[in-house]
This record gives structure tokens, sequence and C-alpha cells, in this order.
């Protein structure tokens, strides 16, 4: 049975009820009182010994106290069948008004489920009708993005995986074919490549599991300058390489986190710095207490990053600088794995400008209890 139908039942039914119970409840009293009115005795129920009917006496009274309840029972039927009518033309019509919004709210449904990923909803109707519409509309466009940063993510792990196998197949049959000698560099380059696809598909791994929040954290107190400092030692000599001045400010800051996805982070945002950084120019690393959150910030004097690149920059293998091949500038999934690691620790990690040029990428995490 359809919702119109049953609240036109439900509608006309208790219109019926009320009236009837009105009428009869009525009727009862003046079986009562219009007797003593027009000044007839009513006799026993069930009648006495000589009684003839409700009243003991006849006469002109009993007679028309007798016409005046007749006419009051046929008007209160006349009264319950004009309710039934009016509840029934008010009850279709609230209940015609109530269930069309519901059925093109269910229509939409039935659509969407059967492939027409692009229909939504029309808030329109009740209340509770345009917040279940609304709610259909968000979860479409939320699984609508999800699509596609799915269809994304795969375009760009084949085109990720692409360059590696094409140089891998391409040396492999300059050697099969005797058009390259397998000495010491040739080899050397295979095993880069090898190792450039192993980084990726660790990588992918990684992220993947950090965002499916399925990653395993071993938390303990660590101090986060301690593991700043670690890092920036162990960049010292690429940054001097390169011609870049690598600067340690870390204060002790206890964390409840774990190391090892720590050092992930911290190198993975001093290995970005180093990269954009110019010859000769100065890239800071910075540990710093403020109130109850630990501060982590890398800091470059590089080109820095424009505003539109901004919500790009932590995308899975987006690279600011497009020109870049994806075997020079690592797997492109080193900051997606620093939002990951940092959000499942509970903090947050944004892009910030510098006012003297370059970029400067903070990271928030909650200090550890009582550190």
């Amino acid at each position: 049975m359809s919702l119109a139908v049953r609240v036109l039942l439900t509608v006309a039914l208790t219109a019926l009820f009320s009236a009837s119970l009105t009428g009869y409840l009525s009727y009862r009293a003046a079986s009562e009182r219009v007797p003593r009115a027009f000044g007839v005795a009513q006799a026993p129920r069930g009648g006495g010994p000589g009684g003839a009917g409700p009243f003991a006496e006849p006469g002109g009274a009993m007679g028309a106290s007798r016409a005046l309840l007749a006419e009051l029972q046929g008007a209160t039927f006349s009264a319950a069948a004009i309710a039934l009518v009016v509840a029934m033309a008010v009850g279709g019509w609230i209940a015609l008004r109530a269930s069309r919004p519901i059925s093109r709210v269910a229509e939409v449904t039935r659509r969407y489920g059967a492939g027409e990923r692009w229909v939504r909803a029309e808030p329109s109707g009740p209340t509770e009708v345009v917040a279940l519409a609304r709610v259909f509309n968000d979860t479409a466009d939320r699984l609508q993005a999800e699509e596609d940063q799915r269809q994304r993510f795969t375009t760009d792990v084949a085109h990720e995986l692409r360059t590696p196998l094409t140089v891998l197949k391409s040396e492999l049959e300059a050697l099969q074919d005797g058009l390259m000698q397998p000495d010491d560099e040739t080899l050397q380059q295979l095993l880069q490549q090898v190792d450039l696809l192993g980084r990726l598909v660790a990588d992918l791994r990684l992220v993947t599991l950090a965002e499916a929040g399925e990653l395993t954290l071993h938390r303990q107190r660590l101090d986060l300058g301690a593991l700043a400092r670690e890092a920036g030692a162990a960049f010292q000599a690429r940054a001097a390489s390169a011609g870049v001045v690598l600067r340690i400010d870390a204060e002790r800051v206890v964390v409840d986190a774990d190391a090892e996805r720590l050092r992930q982070v911290l190198n993975a945002l001093v290995d970005n710095a180093l990269l954009h950084a110019a010859q000769s120019t100065t890239v800071d690393v910075v540990v710093r207490r403020d109130g109850e959150r630990a501060v982590l910030e890398v800091l470059d004097d590089g080109p820095g990053i424009a505003a539109q690149e901004v919500p790009n920059v932590f995308r899975r293998f987006y690279r600011v600088d497009a020109s870049r091949r994806p075997g020079t500038g690592g797997s492109g999934l080193g900051l997606s794995i620093v939002a990951a690691i940092v959000a499942l620790h509970g903090g947050t990690v944004d892009v910030l400008q510098r006012a003297e040029g370059g970029a400067r990428l903070r990271v928030e995490l909650p200090c550890a209890p009582d550190a």
C-alpha cells in the first residue's frame, strides 16, 4: 500500500471516528435532557411494568421530544458524512503533497542506481524530504569525487610506471640486439630503474594504507627536536654537494608518535626543500612548541608555490614543476605520504608562503600528555 493511500485512510478513519464519537455522546446527552426540557418523565431503562417506550407518559411533549431527538440523530449522521468527505479531500491533498517529493527522490535514486551518476534530487517539499534530497545530493557528489580521484589515481600510476618500464624494455632490447654492452654503467642504469620501480611500489603501498587508516603506528614518547637533528645530519652531505646551507633549529618537544613514520615525514620534507632550493640558498628546519602543539617547519628560499597550486601539493603524483621528469623528482608521493602520516597522528600539515620568497611547510602535532 502506497504512502498516499495510507495517509488518506488514516485521516478519513480518524475523522469518521471523531465525528461518530462526538455525535454519539451528543445524542446520548440530548436523549437524557430533552425529555426533561419538554416536561416528559423518563422511565427506568428497560421500561416499567406498564411502560410503552422510553417515556412513561404519552402526549404532545413526548412526540416533540422524539422528533427533536430524531432530527439531532439525522444531523449527527450528516455531520459524520460531511466530516468524512472533507477529511478524504483534505487527506488526499496532504497525501499527494507529501508523497510526490518522496516519489521524485525515489525515482532519482533508482536512476542513480541504474548508472545515471549525474542525476540529483530537487530539494523541495516538506522539510524532512528537503533534508533527504540534500543528503542524497551530498552523498552522490562525494561518491563522484571519490570516483574521479580513483580514476585519476589509476591514470597517474599507469603513467608513473610506464617511464621506468619503457626505459628497462628499451635497454634490455638493446642489450639483446648487441647494440649495448653489458658493462658496469649499463647495468647501473638498469638497477636505477628497478630501484625506482621498487620505491614507487613501496610508496604506493604506504600511502594507500595510511589513507585507509590501516597503517600500524608504534607510538612512543620521543623528542621531535632530536629526530629533526638526526635528519639534518643525514642530509648535510647532500646539501653541501648542492651548494645549499642546511640549518637545524630544533628545541626539545616531546610527542607521542611513531619514530619511524616521523622520520619519513622529516626526510620527505627536507628532501622536497633541497629539490627546490637553488645553489647558495638556505634550507631551515625548525622545531618548537606552541601551546599544546609541536610545530615542525621546513623553509626554503626556492621559487615558492603559487596560490593556485597549494590545494594540489599533497595530491598523489602531483608535481608543481610539470617539466620535471618522474625520474628526477622521486615517486611523486612524498608529500602525500607526509599528509597521510601526519593525519594518522592527529596533526595537520599546511603550505605557507614566505614574505622573503620561498615556501614554508608547517606540520603541527599534539604534544605528549604531561610532556
